[in-house]
């Protein structure tokens, strides 16, 4: 068994893109067979593949980091947008609520 600690629990986004970049995966080393739970990532490994599998797990980490680095950036403009929205209601609100008085 082989365990890498994360530096912090992965979102459900970033395990999404980490086991969806499990394309190129060698037979041997099926879709699926990495298990994240919390801030450690663990799988199975024999002492003849195991240089190679970390080298594919490396990859595919790397990759869903870049994914989620770029959802990231369109996650706060979307929010940001929503906050502003929101403020614009207030606001609209507020000077209904002072246009009566």
């Amino acid at each position: 068994m082989v365990q890498v600690t994360l530096s912090e629990p992965p979102s459900a986004d970033w395990k999404r893109f980490f086991y969806d970049l499990q394309r190129d995966a060698p037979p041997d080393f099926p879709p699926r067979s990495v298990d994240i739970t919390g801030a450690m990532l663990r799988f199975r490994s024999d002492a003849q593949s195991v240089e190679h599998k970390i080298v594919l797990v490396d990859r595919w980490m790397e990759r869903a980091n870049s994914k989620e680095a770029s959802l990231g950036r369109s996650e706060q403009d979307r929010h940001r947008l929503e906050e502003v929205a929101r403020e614009h209601r207030e606001l609209a609100e507020w000077n209904a609520r002072w246009s009566k008085l």
